[in-house]
């Protein structure tokens, strides 16, 4: 499902949404409820929790949707709802502490929807070089990368939503990528294959 709408288009769905139209809110779950899951599963390995809290994530907006602010980037609102939701959930639980997420076992994953790049040997050879070095990373920098490279939030949003600085976010994206220059380069250089480590990169990311 394409949920790359303008930011007036956002805007728009969200007020009909606000004002109590029942097919504006099908529509955010139709647009953003899976999208929502892979990123809850990412942080928390519990199916049964990431599960619970997007049902009660939806029936909270529902519920108190005459209450709610305007957004102009529905995304980015609603990862920030569910991120802290699950955090709050997992410490209750007293299983995690509200830090202690499960991004570091978190695996970045091709939707059969999203996988425009998986249409010739080469470049699915290089797509699966791509996704094994970004899950070597730690788990912030997973995120981070997540966040703005594959979700298109912007930095002050992903530093919002993970709850750290922009310095943090900026420091944390330049760590990720050079480490990710440099793994990729020695990857690509053993197994033969040819494309540019920016443009591999960057490709792999607007494809998810």
């Amino acid at each position: 499902m394409d949920t790359q709408l303008s930011a007036a288009q956002h805007t728009l769905l969200w007020d009909a949404f606000r004002s109590g139209d029942r097919s504006a809110f099908a529509k955010l779950y139709e647009l953003f409820a899976a999208d929502l899951y892979r990123y809850g599963y990412n942080l928390v390995r519990n199916r049964q929790v990431v599960e619970d809290c997007l049902h009660e994530l939806f029936l909270h907006l529902h519920e108190s949707h005459q209450r709610l602010g305007p957004t102009d980037n529905i995304r980015f609102y609603l990862f920030r709802a569910l991120r802290r939701r699950l955090l709050d959930t997992v410490g209750r639980m007293k299983k995690l502490d509200s830090e202690a997420y499960h991004f570091d076992n978190a695996e970045f994953l091709i939707q059969p929807h999203e996988a425009t790049l998986v249409t010739e040997e080469l470049v699915d050879q290089q797509s699966r070089i791509v996704v094994a070095e970004l899950n070597r990373l730690p788990k912030r920098q997973k995120e981070i990368l997540y966040l703005v490279y594959m979700k298109g939030l912007t930095y002050p949003q992903a530093a919002e939503i993970m709850g750290i600085t922009m310095k943090s976010v900026y420091n944390t994206v330049n760590v990720a990528l050079a480490s990710l220059r440099m793994c990729l380069h020695e990857s690509l250089q053993l197994r033969g294959a040819f494309l540019s480590l920016a443009g591999l990169v960057m490709r792999y990311f607007a494809s998810n």
